[in-house]
């Protein structure tokens, strides 16, 4: 095509030299100079002339590049500007979730969402608290559900509970502790226990046992809520996760619930996060009355400064 051999000889040009050419195009330099030989037939002038360091333009070849370059630039202007409306045409939601909510809340959520709006394109992405909520500040995502999110992100952003989930011990059906209906606190002593990294509702209970005289046995610290039910699975230990994260193994008795006499009940809260001084985009606003809809199925919410763990998993 005569645009392809107008674009070489710009090009061409920009380096002075064929060789030079022929290597970024990943061609031989005798292809380029068959084609540079097009295109000036189809002109009828000679274009450039070999020197000692390269190639020289001609005074046709040097007008020929001044219009070739910017006809260049304004095919480069037009792609762009219809590259735009298309990009307009296309409506995106970016969800970020913290480990509890992404393993069984959003999936479900956003499932749903795209089957009733498949022209949105949804990107969902997780991780620890902190990294959500960076998220949010850099306005990486158009929206977040955070559990126990942090004193400056409730500050910043607005923060509507959507749902409460309780601290659980489990272990592998065939741990000796699995094997009873109830234990004791007692029995935890000394047993090694797999958890999550970092500080939250996992080390308060923690620290109550500890406060009770247990001497315990931290075998694994995990990043993720994926490690700790690994290392359960090859009877590494007790394993302490919130319950949405268990469901899924739980009915396929993969894991046994363990119920502890005389502990109190830990919970978290997690919530739907945004941005409280910038207008929500349709595709948003259309995703958190989804979630709306969905909380109003739930129970009462818990007030933010009632909740047992701080921490944000």
């Amino acid at each position: 095509m005569l645009l392809d051999r107008i674009e070489l000889f710009v090009n061409v040009a920009k380096h002075q030299s064929l060789a030079k050419t022929a290597r970024g195009m990943h061609v031989s330099p005798s292809s380029v100079s068959q084609r540079l030989k097009s295109l000036e037939n189809d002109f009828g002038v000679k274009l450039y002339k070999r020197t000692n360091h390269g190639i020289e333009l001609t005074d046709a070849g040097r007008m020929v590049l001044t219009t070739a370059s910017q006809v260049l630039q304004q095919l480069d202007s037009l792609r762009n500007t219809l590259n735009s409306n298309v990009a307009k045409d296309v409506q995106t939601l970016t969800v970020g979730s913290t480990y509890n909510p992404s393993a069984r809340c959003l999936p479900s959520a956003i499932a749903a969402f795209q089957k009733s709006h498949p022209e949105i394109k949804v990107t969902f992405l997780s991780s620890l608290r902190r990294v959500v909520e960076r998220w949010l500040r850099e306005e990486e995502v158009d929206l977040a559900m955070i559990q126990s999110p942090s004193e400056s992100c409730v500050a910043n952003f607005f923060a509507e509970h959507f749902a409460v989930d309780t601290l659980t011990l489990f272990a592998h059906p065939a741990h000796r502790l699995a094997k009873k209906s109830e234990i004791t606190v007692q029995e935890l002593a000394g047993t090694p226990l797999i958890v999550r990294e970092g500080r939250g509702t996992t080390d308060q209970l923690l620290n109550l046992l500890r406060s009770r005289g247990l001497k315990l046995n931290i075998a694994l610290r995990c990043a993720t809520p994926i490690s700790v039910k690994a290392a359960v699975r090859r009877k590494m230990g007790i394993g302490i996760l919130f319950h949405n994260m268990l469901a899924d193994e739980i009915r396929r008795k993969e894991i046994k619930v363990l119920t502890v006499t005389g502990l109190p009940r830990f919970v978290a809260n997690s919530y739907i996060v945004f941005n409280k001084t910038k207008q929500l985009t349709p595709a948003a606003t259309k995703f958190v009355a989804l979630l709306r809809e969905m909380k109003s199925r739930r129970k009462k919410p818990v007030n933010l400064h009632e909740l047992t763990g701080t921490g944000g998993s």
